[in-house]
Formats: C-alpha cells, sequence, structure tokens
C-alpha cells in the first residue's frame, strides 16, 4: 500500500473513530442531565454583606456550558462524517462506492463485505484499492491541504 493510499485510509477512517468519541460525548450529555436533575436549590448567606451564592446555580451554569461544547463537538463529528459520505460518492462508481460505504460508514469487515457482496475476500480488497486509487485520482478534497500538496508533488515526480 503506497503512502498515498494509506493517508486516504486514515482519513476515511476517521468516521469510525468519530462514531466511538460522538457515543461518549452523548453518554457525557446523560450524565450531565442525571446530576442537573439530583441539584436543588440552596441559598446559603455569605459573609456580612447580606450576599447570597446559590452553589447549585453555579453548578446548572457549569453543566450547560459542558453541554454546549459537547454539542459543538457532536455538530463537528456530523460534519466530518458528511465529508467522508461526499467523498466516497465523488468515486463515481456504484459498486466501489459500496465497499467504501461499508467499510468506512458501516465498518464491516473486508469479510463481512464479500459475504454480503458474494465476492471472494481478495477481490474485494482488489476492489476497494482500486477505490482509494480513484479518491485519490479525483481530488484530493478528503485531505487537509498540506497531504494534497504532498499527493500533487508526489504524483508530478512520477511522471
Amino acid at each position: 500500500m503506497t503512502e498515498q493510499q494509506e493517508k486516504v485510509r486514515a482519513w476515511l477512517n476517521r468516521a469510525f473513530y468519530a462514531e466511538h468519541k460522538a457515543r461518549a460525548l452523548e453518554a457525557a450529555l446523560d450524565r450531565n442531565r442525571e446530576i442537573a436533575e439530583r441539584c436543588t436549590a440552596s441559598y446559603e448567606s455569605v459573609g456580612s454583606s447580606g450576599s447570597h451564592v446559590n452553589s447549585q446555580e453555579l453548578n446548572i451554569h457549569r453543566l450547560c456550558d459542558d453541554n454546549a461544547r459537547i454539542r459543538d463537538q457532536l455538530r463537528e463529528l456530523v460534519v466530518l462524517r458528511k465529508q467522508i459520505q461526499e467523498a466516497i460518492s465523488s468515486v463515481g462508481n456504484d459498486e466501489l462506492e459500496s465497499i467504501l460505504s461499508m467499510r468506512y460508514l458501516s465498518y464491516m469487515t473486508m469479510q463481512q463485505i464479500a459475504d454480503e457482496l458474494h465476492y471472494d475476500k481478495r477481490t474485494v480488497q482488489r476492489k476497494h484499492m482500486r477505490a482509494i486509487d480513484v479518491l485519490i485520482q479525483k481530488s484530493c478534497h478528503c485531505l487537509s491541504p498540506l497531504d494534497c500538496d504532498i499527493i500533487m508533488i508526489e504524483k508530478a515526480d512520477r511522471k
């Protein structure tokens, strides 16, 4: 596998890790909600100034801030998944797109894909590599600008 192919595969695999991160963030939201539901207001007089401090209210505000950060991260993960879906859709070949979708969006193994499509595992692996090569040739929209520059330089060096 070439370095270019490895970079594209790593970029596509981000959906897998994003999915796990999203689950963890959703669990954190659930924990925050449970904590907020257990909180009850209590007002305590502090010092001689007579000011009131509501520690529970402060905690609820902190939880809300934390929830907002988590939701922002979840939105970023949705955008990442959409970028990967768009990159896969750009291949322009239903069979290759299906293999990439099963691998990088449904997280299926090569053997599971082969069973699903009634192919030999080696055939799926070859088609998978062809799909990766198509992504490399189509454009570098799925990579960072630096990765794209590196790939273009490598392509020019081969010619």
